[in-house]
């Protein structure tokens, strides 16, 4: 059973998604309130296409009981907080940093907790350093050097100020983690609304020159867009990633969540829907029909994607209706959208590929059990035999569904040979960057993804119970690494990080032999 917040009384109720005009609705029945609803897609066609993929799923019944559940699947993509410290105060933070009253900063081994109970898993967990401003601490490139050493990809989410000084940004860059950059436009006015600073921009710009200039190749933005105000710059903003290519390799889309004390944000908009900036991005190429496709799908094709060596995407097993994935691919000139260089749309495409899956798993299952598979195994080429028919399958799929003559190099019975030179190449582990520059005309790939980050009352337990991102934290009352569904995060993170400040300075002053006093502070004092 699906269930989410009542609007009036905020408890959890029965809730059920409800089409109308092309819209819709996220209905919750109370029984106290009566029927409340909330808009959660502005286009029901796009939310309907992404979810008649969803293979399906055995729901056991959220509650949202975060702290008792530890949310029993193990994530694959971890979110880790820092610090709740941060050096702007932009009214529209959903993590409302400036409010917490108190200051969370652990110590390494708070992290080193962390990360060596995450290590345990197989295949290890992606970890995005998030707060507050990761920046501000002084430690940062030694939590990142410790998440890397346990063999954990890590990442750093950051505004990007810090990285106006050169000597850091290059130092960031040289910690080979990846960098992702919050970049909302290239309108001064946009950082006054939605940051509360008109210098926020000056200093952005900056900062990607210096990655540029260090020579970053693993760099993403991220871009919160609100309804009517900055929606109608993607244009613009997808100009400004292709100018820079060669180190801007995708852009996280957040709708604006609705989080904000209206005292302190001038603005007022309309609620927007993932598929209201999937929309904007079709807009920007009015010839083509762009169909984005849900990122968790992609973990349906774990068994081609393994075989093939291609890493697992983190959001694999997300809900259709949660993060949703497109590509735009560079002909050295402009972006174009994936779907111009298909015979059909990408979700056929997607369709065509959870065959090969199906057939691929069948495969592999029969070699664990007949005689070809003994022989196989024994002469080590069980896997060698996998990868191949994978390689020839998507092959062939790509065969059917894509525009060929457009994307090979090549002219006449060259495109064939140029064809058979990436497959040789993908099957013998080359990077996938690298067979494209050589025999296709594609010369870079850019991933967009609108990511779901959600207030209270778009909050779905349905979403949420198949959730593979989390936070994670170690509860001292336990002594364990504990994870949270990432949109449940913003319920449970006062308290918890509250929880855990107390700890760490209760130790502190008992080690001190002083009295622990009170943790209470602003976090704004501390900048």
């Amino acid at each position: 059973m699906n269930r989410a917040y009542c609007n009036s009384c905020h408890n959890l109720v029965h809730a059920r998604p409800e089409t109308r005009d092309n819209r819709v609705f996220l209905v919750k029945d109370c029984p106290s309130c009566g029927r409340t609803e909330t808009i959660i897609s502005a286009d029901a066609e796009r939310y309907a296409l992404k979810r008649s993929l969803d293979p399906g799923y055995n729901y056991t019944g959220c509650m949202l009981n975060c702290l008792e559940c530890n949310h029993k699947a193990r994530p694959t993509f971890v979110f880790v907080d820092v610090t709740n410290r941060c050096n702007l105060n932009c009214p529209i933070c959903i993590n409302n940093t400036p409010s917490m009253g108190f200051v969370f900063e652990p110590p390494m081994e708070y992290f080193d907790r962390i990360f060596r109970d995450l290590a345990r898993y197989s295949p290890p967990p992606t970890v995005q350093l998030f707060g507050g401003e990761p920046t501000v601490r002084d430690d940062l490139f030694e939590i990142i050097d410790l998440s890397r050493s346990y063999g954990l990809p890590t990442r750093v989410v950051t505004n990007g100020l810090k990285l106006a000084d050169e000597d850091y940004c290059s130092r960031l860059v040289r910690s080979r983690a990846t960098i992702l950059i919050a970049y909302d436009g290239s309108t001064p006015d946009i950082y006054r609304v939605l940051r509360g600073s008109t210098n926020a921009l000056r200093l952005k710009e900056k900062a990607l020159e210096n990655v540029r200039k260090a020579g970053a190749a693993k760099v993403a933005l991220m871009t919160c867009v609100a309804k009517g105000f900055n929606d109608k710059e993607l244009p613009a903003l997808l100009s400004f990633c292709h100018q820079r290519k060669d180190y801007i390799r995708g852009i996280y889309f957040m709708p604006l969540a609705h989080t904000w004390d209206p005292r302190a944000f001038s603005l007022n908009p309309q609620r927007i829907t993932g598929e209201d900036i999937e929309s904007a991005v079709n807009d920007c190429f009015p010839d083509v029909r762009v169909e984005f496709i849900p990122a968790g799908i992609l973990g349906e094709i774990s068994t081609v994607m393994r075989h093939l060596k291609i890493k697992p995407p983190p959001f694999a097993g997300a809900h259709p209706n949660c993060e949703s994935l497109y590509l735009l691919v560079s002909d050295g000139n402009t972006y174009v959208p994936l779907d111009a260089l298909l015979r059909k749309p990408a979700t056929e495409l997607i369709r065509a590929l959870l065959q090969v899956e199906k057939k691929l798993r069948r495969s592999a299952a029969a070699l664990e059990c007949n005689l070809a598979g003994r022989i196989l195994r024994t002469v080590g080429l069980a896997q060698s035999y996998l990868s191949l028919r994978a390689g020839l399958s998507v092959a062939w799929t790509l065969r059917r569904h894509a525009n060929l003559a457009r994307v090979l190099k090549g002219l006449g019975i060259s495109k064939a040979w140029h064809a058979a030179a990436a497959l040789a190449g993908l099957l013998a582990g080359r990077k996938t960057r690298d067979v494209l520059q050589h025999h296709t005309t594609i010369r870079e790939v850019f991933q967009i993804i609108i990511l779901p980050f959600e207030d209270r009352f778009v909050l779905e337990t349905e979403r949420l119970e198949r959730c593979p991102n989390a936070f994670a934290f170690w509860d001292p009352q336990d002594d364990a690494v504990k994870t949270i569904p990432v949109c449940a995060w913003g319920r449970h993170k006062t308290s918890v990080l509250h929880r855990i400040a107390d700890h760490y300075a209760a130790a502190a002053s008992a080690l001190a032999g002083a009295p622990a006093g009170n943790t209470v502070q602003s976090p704004a004092s501390s900048t």
